[in-house]
C-alpha cells in the first residue's frame, strides 16, 4: 500500500489553473491509491475509467474499496461511499476529490 499525502488546496488550484488537466491526473492517483489499500495488485482501472466518465460511480467504488481495505487492516475509517455518490449526482464532484484525498492523507500519516 503506497499512499502519498497531497496538499488539497494546491491540488484544487492546479486543477483550476490547468483547466482540469491536473484534475484528471489527480483522479487517477486517487483511484489507484484508494484501491491499493484493499489490494496492492489491483491497479484500479475500473475506478479510473469511471472517475473520468461517471465520476460519482467511480468515487463510490473507490471509497467502498478503501473502506474495505481499512477494515481488513484495522485502520479506523468511516465508509462515506453514499455521500460521494450523492455529492457527485448533485454536481459537487470537487468535494469528492477533497474528501477522498483527506482520507488518503490520514492513512499516509498513520503509515509513517
Amino acid at each position: 500500500m503506497k499512499v502519498k499525502s497531497r496538499n488539497i488546496v494546491t491540488s484544487v488550484i492546479f486543477s483550476l489553473i490547468t483547466c482540469g488537466i491536473y484534475g484528471i491526473y489527480w483522479a487517477i492517483m486517487l483511484a489507484r491509491e484508494a484501491v491499493s489499500v484493499k489490494d496492492e495488485k489491483d491497479g484500479g482501472v475500473l475506478e479510473i475509467i469511471l472517475m473520468l466518465f461517471l465520476p460519482f460511480i467511480g468515487f463510490y467504488l473507490a471509497e467502498k474499496k478503501l473502506a474495505e481495505g481499512c477494515a481488513e487492516r484495522g485502520i479506523a475509517h468511516k465508509d462515506n461511499s453514499i455521500i460521494y455518490l450523492i455529492l457527485g449526482l448533485v454536481g459537487l464532484g470537487i468535494v469528492n476529490f477533497c474528501m477522498l484525498q483527506n482520507d488518503l492523507n490520514k492513512i499516509a500519516e498513520a503509515a509513517q
